[in-house]
């Protein structure tokens, strides 16, 4: 951890999770009914890596204010949310909007983005608004803004007594419309994480009871994580979603709760973070936001042109590897650009506003 209260090898978490979204996008894209695919999304679940991006959400935007004496500064805060998401949002929604509109771009596009506003971009551009006709991914950061921007009022109550995040928790199961959704849980355990941090850090999981049988919760923990795939392959059955919705339990419940348990283990296993702390790895944690925004602009890009690529490969198995090695690269290379020259950038303005 260094001095920023930064922890970060769950930078590079996010950037495997990030990583994991664009391989998702791409596999199942073109072949979602292959069972090789279906096998595959169960490890590179970029579907159910939504969960795992909001549950470390509720953790860093946290952190700080459970393991320092650091106040937190309501204005400060939902400013710097601004100057971290949107700006870089926008530039992605404006590349897919002129993607879409490469071939009739001039005065009357120009006028459409901003006068007429009959495709709705703007309302797209607002984020929180539920409408992501260019930008589809767009939905989970309407998600991320909402919930994030409730945080300090949860962290401002966790504060005074943890009590209230373990009696909000299952309030979530009857919030189910809108950004303030299901996934109000996921941060609420992102918040548990960061409070108990030093706790789960010091546990020594080896002497506990479960110690014995981890290998079997690891796989139980796998199979929540991956439950959306698992029914896919061979379907869990009606009467299974009817327990789920008589509670008013999603899918997403239980990939939050995977997600939950995942996070605990990182943080209390040396070896993996030391894994997680690999120069490269850090890189792509640093970029993730930008490769989660880059991605769909590649993947769409090389979905739309599929038949010229086959006309220029011809065999279907070198086409698939290596648009797959190109979507990568490309999304990798953007967003470095991305984070660099726009992501960066904002985010150092919205924090020089509050340099004293």
């Amino acid at each position: 951890m260094n001095k920023s209260n930064r922890i970060d090898y769950l930078d590079s978490v996010r950037g495997i999770a990030a990583m994991m979204v664009v391989v998702y996008h791409y596999i199942g894209w073109r072949w979602a009914d292959k069972l090789s695919t279906k096998i595959a999304e169960m490890f590179f679940n970029g579907g159910d890596a939504v969960s795992f991006f909001f549950v470390l959400s509720g953790f860093v935007l946290s952190y700080k204010y459970f393991q320092t004496a650091k106040e937190i500064d309501i204005k400060e805060y939902v400013i710097k949310r601004f100057f971290r998401i949107y700006p870089a949002f926008f530039v992605t929604v404006l590349m897919m909007y002129f993607y879409y509109h490469r071939h009739d771009l001039g005065l009357n596009t120009i006028k459409d983005i901003f006068y007429i506003n009959s495709q709705h971009l703007w309302q797209e551009l607002y984020l929180v608004k539920s409408k992501h006709d260019f930008y589809i991914p767009g939905w989970t950061l309407g998600v991320e803004m909402v919930v994030s921007l409730l945080l300090p009022f949860f962290i401002i109550a966790a504060r005074k007594n943890i009590n209230y995040i373990y009696a909000l928790i299952p309030m979530t199961l009857y919030i189910g419309a809108g950004h303030l959704s299901m996934f109000t849980m996921h941060f609420c355990l992102g918040i548990l994480l960061a409070y108990f941090y030093p706790q789960i850090q010091s546990f020594d999981f080896k002497k506990s009871k479960i110690y014995p049988y981890r290998w079997l919760l690891f796989l139980i923990v796998f199979a929540m994580f991956s439950i959306r795939h698992i029914d896919r392959i061979h379907t869990l059955g009606s009467k299974f979603y009817a327990v789920l919705g008589f509670w008013g339990i999603d899918i997403f419940h239980i990939t939050g709760i995977a997600s939950f348990i995942i996070l605990l283990f990182i943080i209390n296993n040396q070896y993996i973070q030391k894994l997680l702390q690999l120069k490269p790895l850090l890189f792509l944690g640093k970029i993730s936001y930008s490769i989660y925004l880059m991605h769909w602009i590649v993947v769409v890009y090389v979905m739309e042109h599929w038949e010229k690529w086959k006309s220029i490969f011809g065999n279907d198995y070198i086409i698939y590897w290596t648009m797959l090695a190109f979507t990568i690269i490309t999304t990798i290379l953007l967003a470095t650009i991305c984070y660099y020259f726009i992501e960066i950038k904002f985010v150092q303005i919205g924090k020089k506003l509050f340099q004293k």
